[in-house]
């Protein structure tokens, strides 16, 4: 474990390297951030909630999902994975004396937790300084923390997923845009789920996507609290489980696939 806890540090310290790149990410969150309020302004003036939100629930909802991009929660997804796959760098870190799935598992826990501290509190922070977005309180931010480390290992596994596919593919830029859209809109980022028609809200909550933003997003504003924090818990456990899992599947058949290339 300590291998692996010292991959993660590094690659949160490298993370720190790029101070132009998060704070470009910062202002293109808050900038979307902006844009999306203004629609839920414009939306909510003769007052009112719509499907149990309030303006001031989805001007918040707004400002935490944008938070949330900053660990792989909506249009983000790492390509150095597949780019080491195209190159045949991945044969070094196969050849390492480490776990491959866990190998880059941490590196992204490294990145994307950085990601969170730094770009998704100082997004949050901008909507709660100009467009009031709610401050949870101490019981919330207990249930976001347990429901953030989940979403974490589930959105890698995910990305894991598509990524596999460079094994396969000579070209997965289409895998992965399509992949980016599902997200995007399955996990509630676009618009809380609650809003979809019936049928759309009940295909998006039988996919994994909601665990990932959706889920964490109605903790962080207290929607999610008692019995339903613990169903809410064991739904991206159980989502995790089974993408890890569908993971490490598909890495086994493409390390035979790699040994037949090989001759």
């Amino acid at each position: 474990m300590r291998l692996y806890y010292e991959i993660a540090l590094r690659s949160f310290r490298r993370a720190t390297v790029y101070r132009s790149s998060y704070i470009a990410g910062i202002l293109t969150n808050a900038f979307f951030g902006v844009l999306r309020s203004f629609v839920y302004i414009g939306l909510y003036g003769a007052g009112g909630a719509v499907a149990g939100f309030t303006l001031q629930d989805a001007i918040s909802y707004t400002w935490v999902t944008q938070a949330l991009i900053s660990i792989g929660a909506g249009w983000v997804f790492s390509r150095e994975l597949m780019q080491s796959i195209r190159s045949g760098d991945v044969v070094t870190d196969l050849a390492r004396p480490w776990n491959f799935y866990g190998y880059w598992l941490s590196q992204s826990l490294g990145e994307r937790c950085f990601n969170l501290l730094v770009r998704g509190t100082l997004t949050y922070l901008i909507g709660v300084m100009y467009f009031g977005a709610a401050i949870p309180g101490a019981a919330q931010w207990l249930g976001f923390v347990a429901t953030i480390g989940l979403a974490l290992v589930l959105s890698f596994a995910f990305s894991f997923i598509v990524n596999m596919s460079a094994f396969w593919l000579l070209e997965s830029s289409g895998v992965m845009m399509v992949a980016n859209i599902m997200l995007s809109f399955f996990s509630g980022f676009l618009l809380p789920i609650a809003f979809f028609p019936a049928p759309l809200a009940a295909l998006a909550r039988a996919l994994p996507f909601q665990a990932i933003t959706g889920v964490p997003a109605q903790i962080f504003l207290g929607q999610i609290g008692g019995a339903g924090l613990a169903r809410a818990l064991l739904l991206q456990l159980g989502w995790s489980a089974a993408l890890v899992g569908l993971g490490l599947l598909l890495l086994r058949a493409a390390m035979r696939k790699v040994v037949v290339q090989g001759g």
